[in-house]
């Protein structure tokens, strides 16, 4: 698969994604950025494919290499915040990667829903709440965002929310429940 521009090359990579090829995504980048030393959008989805695989010191060093390149890119400064969280056990570093990114993208909902996400794992369920509902203001229908309000409200012995964001979920269609990547 031979490809000139940037923008083909990332629509390549995310097919390869999508289809989960993940050894694939790697070759591709290696490849790339064989050709782009300094591509950060090669290095974000070398990260990518290395958490799938599970080799996440290497996906945070990728990360962190294309943040070196572009330190404006919001999904980079998101998937390095998750996996700081739920892999590598970084809590205040993570919050710290997501916060830069909700700088960039304030109105980003997925950044919103991770910050829920975060929030909730830290047990600041009322905070959660709160950016869950930022969340689904931005995107209504944004599953990830109605399950972290559902789950907020219900350590809050908010029922009424629960009852709610469970109401919202079934009236979604179902490829509103593809993750959000």
């Amino acid at each position: 698969m031979v490809t000139n521009s940037t923008e083909e090359k990332i629509r390549d990579v995310r097919a390869l994604c999508e289809k989960a090829r993940w050894p694939d995504v790697l070759t591709f980048t290696g490849r790339w950025l064989e050709e782009s030393p300094a591509d950060a959008k090669a290095l974000f989805y070398q990260g990518v494919a290395q958490v799938s695989l599970g080799r996440l010191p290497e996906a945070e060093t990728s990360y962190r290499r294309s943040l070196a390149i572009d330190a404006t890119d919001f999904k980079t400064w998101n998937n390095l915040a998750a996996l700081l969280l739920n892999a590598l056990n970084q809590p205040v570093e993570a919050a710290q990667c997501l916060a830069q990114a909700l700088k960039i993208d304030p109105n980003n909902p997925l950044g919103w829903a991770n910050l829920a996400s975060m929030n909730g794992r830290l047990n600041r369920h009322e905070q959660a709440l709160e950016c869950a509902d930022h969340a689904l203001a931005l995107d209504p229908q944004m599953v990830e965002a109605q399950l972290h309000r559902a789950r907020a409200a219900q350590m809050l012995g908010r029922r009424e929310i629960v009852r709610a964001a469970s109401e919202a979920l079934a009236k979604l269609p179902p490829e509103k429940f593809r993750r959000a990547r």
